[in-house]
């Protein structure tokens, strides 16, 4: 199956809303498209400006899509915008954002520079920031909830992992800088990929079991 309309520099974000009806596609022209599950395309707008958006995620309970570029933004299934976020005062792309399965909070990672330290920042549903992390050396490529909602991993100079309030719990030092990362199934294991195409298999404590080059 082919999506029409997504831009020809291509997508980065994709994200199944909450019911698995809809999926939503955000490209690298600052569009967001919603299609149906036949593919069929049903919603199309612009994501406030035309910058390439970096990550989409809808909420776990509503019709809800929350994107992230240089600003945090929420839409509803229209394409209404409802609110839009600076999250810091330096101008410092966003790169990702993982809603946690109760709908109560959400987190996002940043890109940060040589001059500004990338932030791993919590988010209440209605968008007050509840807490920011500055201890990574590298930008926030992805963040990934295991399914019992009370572990998060996160992708950048090394694999971490937190608990819901934002506790450092694990922490695996990477060779290079992390890009991908996810959870098995079962919560038990963690797979990366990283910017030198290595994948990595870890255990749920950030322990390296496997290295793939």
């Amino acid at each position: 199956m082919e999506l029409n309309g997504i831009s020809p520099d291509g997508a980065r974000g994709i994200d199944w809303n909450y019911t698995g009806e809809y999926l939503a596609v955000a490209d690298n022209e600052g569009q967001i498209l919603i299609y149906d599950i036949k593919g069929k395309l049903i919603r199309k707008f612009v994501n406030e400006n035309t910058k390439s958006i970096t990550a989409i995620d809808w909420h776990p309970k509503k019709n809800i899509l929350t994107t992230v570029t240089d600003k945090i933004r929420f839409f509803d299934f229209e394409g209404n915008l409802q609110k839009s976020i600076k999250h810091r005062q330096e101008d410092v792309m966003l790169l990702s954002i993982a809603w946690h399965r109760s709908g109560d909070f959400f987190v996002t990672g940043d890109y940060g520079d040589e001059k500004d330290k990338s932030l791993l920042q919590y988010w209440s549903e209605q968008g007050e920031l509840l807490k920011t992390i500055d201890i990574s050396k590298g930008e926030y490529r992805n963040l990934a909830w295991n399914p019992k909602g009370d572990r998060l991993a996160s992708a950048s100079d090394a694999l971490r992992i937190w608990d819901t309030n934002g506790n450092l719990v694990s922490e695996g030092n990477s060779k290079d800088y992390l890009w991908g990362v996810s959870w098995n199934e079962n919560g038990n294991s963690i797979i990366t990929s990283s910017m030198e195409q290595r994948i990595v298999l870890w255990n749920k404590k950030a322990k390296r079991i496997m290295t793939i080059e």
